[in-house]
């Protein structure tokens, strides 16, 4: 039976199936009824919080309309972002709200807590790697931090939703190739359009989409130098040209002297117009066709990893910072904005840390000679 309360608190009772609902009356409709509120959650205090967090968002004149389902707002955030994020970001965004809308879509939007949040990170784990796993709690942070802007909700439950770390089990699928693979692969990739655009790109740092969109002109004709001022884009599983990820992803790339050889090959044996145009439909060679190409000339390399084409621009970023270059000059190489998104590149090897330690034995010698 239910329990009368005072204060606002209205009645709480427990339900037949477990859960706790709770009953409050906020005046009256404009028929004339009294206007009752419902509240409910797995336990007591659960609903009784809900029921102080309704009078004091009231208090502070939140428009919270407590009807409101995920999905709906979800949507009115997703049109709302049309034109701030490039438009191949913005199309993957949708596959995406896909699934949190599938998982959260008929819950009201002021009804979502950590809790249901953290239960979906753990059933989505099994399948979706940790990466993934991180781009839908940024993406439901997004969602909520829009609703909050707009007076809707007094919190924003995916901030305080559990961080997701790499699982213990799982590989980083954006590694670096070592100095022996690099070698390797060097070594012993074929003397083909694909087999020298890998090498280039374990010589340059670029992008993929930024090397398919790639045209003659934009290798300098001693191979020195390469341009990039634009880049391969997938917008609704279509490929199209567009600009490159960012206003410092414009520069011109420096190749060294062991790597021109394959800058020139790729010159002089690319199509027309772009140097990896599919010849036989004259469109632009999409991202997956040159990533499935990729695997199969990589798989038959024996010594060396089946890493995936991004794995060659880390190894360029690693291998420069190996080698003592200031970050700063690495990340205007590589394009990125910050240098923090630099450091998230590095993947420092053990070599390099002994030489790195090694010096404090310079520091002992020094004091053993004074």
């Amino acid at each position: 039976m239910a329990k009368k309360r005072g204060k606002g608190e209205g009645s709480v009772q427990k339900l037949k199936n477990g859960q706790w609902r709770g009953l409050i009356m906020d005046g009256y409709t404009d028929e004339g009824r009294r206007n009752m509120v419902s509240f409910s959650a797995p336990t007591k205090s659960e609903v009784m919080q809900k029921i102080r967090q309704y009078w004091t968002d009231k208090e502070n004149h939140l428009h919270i309309d407590r009807k409101m389902l995920f999905k709906d707002f979800a949507e009115e955030w997703y049109k709302d972002l049309k034109g701030q994020v490039e438009e191949s970001t913005y199309a993957g965004y949708r596959y995406t709200l896909n699934i949190l809308e599938d998982y959260f879509g008929k819950i009201k939007l002021v009804d979502l807590i950590p809790l249901d949040i953290n239960k979906f990170y753990r059933e989505m784990r099994a399948r979706y790697s940790d990466s993934y796993l991180r781009k839908f709690r940024t993406m439901l942070i997004q969602i909520y931090d829009f609703a909050d802007d707009n007076g809707l909700v007094s919190r924003n439950p995916a901030r305080h939703s559990m961080s997701i770390k790499a699982s213990q089990f799982q590989q980083n699928l954006k590694d670096a190739f070592s100095e022996a693979e690099t070698e390797i692969l060097l070594r012993d990739l074929p003397n083909s359009m694909m087999g020298n655009s890998i090498r280039l790109l374990l010589g340059t740092g670029m992008r993929v989409q930024e090397l398919l969109a790639l045209t003659k002109d934009d290798i300098a004709p001693d191979g020195s130098t390469i341009r990039i001022n634009k880049a391969v884009q997938t917008v609704n599983g279509k490929s199209k040209l567009g600009p490159p990820k960012s206003k410092r992803s414009y520069r011109t790339i420096p190749v060294p002297n062991k790597y021109i050889p394959y800058a020139l090959y790729i010159r002089s044996h690319g199509e027309q117009p772009f140097l990896w145009t599919l010849s036989y439909k004259s469109a632009l060679c999409g991202v997956k066709t040159f990533r499935n190409k990729y695997k199969c000339v990589l798989d038959n390399i024996a010594g060396v990893r089946s890493l995936c084409p991004h794995c060659c621009r880390h190894t360029y970023i690693t291998r420069l910072q190996a080698k003592g270059v200031p970050m700063e000059t690495i990340s205007r190489l590589a394009g990125h904005g910050k240098i923090e998104i630099t450091d998230g590149y590095l993947h420092t090897s053990i070599d390099t840390l002994a030489q790195a330690v090694e010096t404090l034995n310079d520091d002992l010698e020094e004091k053993q000679h004074e």
